[in-house]
């Protein structure tokens, strides 16, 4: 069984295996920075799905994009309120048997995230118009 936090980080933030895969990543190598292509070499992805992914670890307070000369550049700076669930996230991972309930909630999360995600969005929308 998957801690209720970590459970909560995966459905509202960690939702497909690319991500999972980039945060373990960052987490790895906290000191980590590169371009959307940098990090796409690295893991062997492909830059497109890739580039989404940083973009929504970003914009959802895991990563963050620092401006450079170059290109935009992903380092890891996750927020205060996120860190302990991460943190949790790491430990299940390095646990043989929980890694794989683990990953299997994140396929079973991934399922659903794109909709999720345009939920978020549309909620966001109406409470812009409102407000």
């Amino acid at each position: 069984m998957v801690d209720l936090a970590v459970k909560r980080l995966i459905e509202r933030v960690v939702d497909s295996p690319l991500k999972l895969q980039l945060l373990l990543l960052f987490c790895e190598d906290r000191r980590l920075q590169g371009t959307d292509a940098q990090i796409a070499q690295r893991i062997y992805r492909d830059i497109w799905s890739t580039h989404e992914a940083l973009r929504e670890l970003a914009e959802d307070g895991i990563l963050a994009l620092v401006p450079m000369a170059s290109e935009p550049t992903y380092v890891y700076r996750p927020r205060p309120e996120l860190l302990d669930s991460i943190v949790r996230l790491c430990q299940v991972y390095n646990e043989p048997i929980e890694r794989d309930s683990l990953q299997r909630l994140v396929r079973d999360v991934a399922v659903f995230a794109p909709y999720r995600r345009t939920d978020r969005s549309f909620e966001s929308d109406q409470f812009m118009m409102v407000g």
